[in-house]
């Protein structure tokens, strides 16, 4: 502290921003409500998921994009080009095989998985389940 009131003190820096929020992504049930987007739950997911801001916000693909040498996947909306509320969002061998390649560990996010914890270990990957496994905070 300077008592000494004759002499300028360096300020601490900072500011404020004024920003405006957009809709919820979760309704009070905890679900991910129907206006949200294919992009904005994809760059929530990928930021939650690896600590880092989605590399393309506008790609249309269930890869999300890797970090640290793990992909990142989203299976939602209508995603892999199905508009049928449930299909494509569930991660089935059909759409393991047809996801974006990745030579590494992969975590896919959509609404159920058929494949047994056997196969998702010999594949390297991680199933989380939206919206349960999607961290909000």
């Amino acid at each position: 502290m300077n008592g000494d009131k004759s002499k300028p003190v360096a300020g601490l820096g900072g500011g404020f921003k004024y920003c405006v929020l957009g809709r919820p992504m979760f309704d009070q049930a905890g679900n991910i409500a129907e206006s949200v987007s294919f992009a904005d739950l994809a760059a929530h997911v990928f930021f939650t998921e690896t600590g880092v801001p989605i590399p393309d916000r506008n790609a249309k693909s269930p890869l999300l994009g890797v970090h640290q040498g793990q992909a990142v996947y989203l299976l939602f909306n209508g995603v892999r080009g199905d508009k049928r509320p449930n299909s494509g969002n569930v991660l089935t061998g059909k759409v393991l095989d047809e996801l974006p390649p990745h030579d590494g560990p992969k975590v896919v996010y959509g609404e159920g998985c058929r494949l047994s914890p056997s196969r998702l270990r010999r594949e390297g990957v991680v199933f989380k389940q939206v919206p349960y496994e999607i961290k909000v905070s």
